[in-house]
């Protein structure tokens, strides 16, 4: 696999030096456009991230892409636990978020933050370049409901998730040849 990806980027892939085929497991926080993440049985190219920054507090959301499908993971690091959730855009138009509880796709959740925060963009998300992104996160148990839009009048982008440990996540950084 790590040579396919390899001849997939002409040579110019390289891993850590001295570890030619291990992975830097585990250190979701490092993620970087153009990183390999193996995870669930299949192998996801970082093919853009979003950096969120809001009253100091910061987070970042990358997806991730293989043949068949494109999910996003977000990281946050708050004050030592760190939580990660892996995403998936739903296909329900017309949810907003709002009340307290709100029940969607039958799973009862419960607001956990609402914001507005500073937010770049790198390689490719869909998103604009850079800006201001509103966004209302709600849970149920390790379940996320996630609502996201980019401009007061945009319309909200709806995912569903759940965390998931970074230990069952593989990740081969980019690293540029010389």
């Amino acid at each position: 696999m790590l040579d396919a990806l390899k001849n997939l980027f002409g040579g110019r892939r390289q891993l850590p030096s001295g570890t030619p085929d291990a992975p830097l497991s585990g250190d979701v926080r490092a993620l970087a456009v153009g990183d390999v993440v193996n995870h669930d049985g299949s192998d996801f190219i970082v093919q853009g991230a979003l950096r969120f920054e809001e009253g100091g507090f910061r987070w970042s959301e990358h997806l991730l892409v293989d043949d068949a499908r494109r999910i996003w993971l977000s990281v946050e690091d708050d004050e030592g636990e760190l939580e990660v959730v892996q995403w998936e855009r739903s296909r329900s138009p017309g949810t907003t978020p709002g009340p307290p509880k709100l029940e969607y796709e039958g799973v009862a959740y419960e607001l956990e933050e609402r914001g507005t925060a500073n937010f770049t963009s790198e390689g490719t998300t869909g998103a604009p370049g850079g800006g201001r992104a509103e966004y209302a996160d709600y849970s149920a148990g390790d379940r996320r409901l996630g609502f996201e839009r980019y401009s007061a009048e945009g319309e909200w982008e709806v995912s569903v998730g759940h965390r998931i440990s970074e230990h069952l996540l593989d990740i081969y950084p980019a690293r540029s040849g010389s």
